[in-house]
């Protein structure tokens, strides 16, 4: 007959399976993060590779895939632009990216706060950033899994809809020849419905690596 291990016992036990294991930061992938931060920052819009920052991003030790880190500057950003305090705005924004540099929400914020307050080669900049940022996610037209957007994090799909003007009503996980999508069913602003396809291999390996499983 089995004993029943008490519940403390037992629950050390799941924690002890489940906790995450974290790797030791690769010196040569933050330095290539760095290295590509420096020059996303320093660089004209149309001549920094997005892809590649995001990628480094994504592959570094400052990842925050679900964007926990700026939630509240997030959403103080959001509510100044929409109070119209563009000073508050361009102050949460710079919080936001000094996490994610290539997040389009704040991106977008920037655009519209330098906007606001008459900064013409700021708003210019910014607007080429996001249509770069947005380029760079746009490996195909988003209308199959063979022509999917590939973004780093669920976030980023979430951003590039709102940057479309487009509401999400529904996700959904779907395998095709050997990779993942997220599947995402949005309406426009007139309501029509629309499917935007998006490769998630490396999101769901970050996940998985967070979790401290193996690879596949």
């Amino acid at each position: 007959m089995l004993k029943r291990l008490p519940f403390a016992v037992a629950l050390a036990l799941i924690l002890t399976v489940a906790a995450p294991t974290h790797a030791a930061p690769d010196p040569k992938v933050e330095a290539r993060y760095a290295q590509a931060l420096a020059a996303a920052k320093a660089g004209p819009p149309d001549a920094v590779d997005w892809q590649a920052f995001r990628f480094a991003y994504a592959d570094s030790a400052e990842f925050d895939p679900e964007g926990i880190k700026v939630e509240d500057a997030k959403k103080a950003m959001f509510a100044a632009l929409n109070a119209h305090d563009a000073a508050q705005a361009i102050a949460q924004a710079g919080k936001v990216l000094a996490d994610n540099f290539a997040d389009i929400d704040a991106h977008i914020v920037l655009d519209l706060a330098y906007a606001q307050t008459g900064a013409a080669a700021a708003e210019a900049r910014e607007h080429a950033t996001v249509l770069a940022i947005l380029r760079s996610i746009r490996t195909g037209d988003g209308a199959s899994p063979a022509q999917a957007f590939t973004v780093i994090s669920v976030g980023e799909e979430y951003q590039v809809m709102r940057a479309f003007v487009m509401t999400v009503q529904g996700q959904a996980l779907v395998e095709a020849d050997g990779h993942s999508y997220d599947r995402l069913s949005v309406v426009d602003g007139e309501g029509k419905a629309h499917t935007f396809f998006f490769l998630v291999d490396r999101v769901l390996a970050a996940e998985a690596a967070g979790l401290g499983l193996p690879k596949h």
